[in-house]
């Protein structure tokens, strides 16, 4: 006896619409990771320069890297 297999439609974009978004998520990581050592690294002058205090530059520091969130 012979078995008939019949395939049916596979979407095969949606596993690389999974692996796309991961990627876009870990790059977006990444450059929150740099902008916020940046701020770190940034005197109390130089915040006023680009508009932030202290307070509010500690706040964007201390957040955690996949929280990308614009505030």
């Amino acid at each position: 006896m012979l078995l008939k297999l019949r395939l049916s439609y596979v979407d095969v974009s949606a596993p690389w619409r999974v692996l796309r978004h991961c990627f876009v998520r870990a790059q977006a990581m990444c450059q929150a990771i740099q902008e916020r050592r940046a701020l770190a690294m940034m005197d109390t002058r130089m915040l006023a320069d680009i508009g932030l205090s202290r307070a509010e530059a500690e706040t964007e520091i201390n957040r955690k890297p996949w929280d990308t969130a614009p505030r």
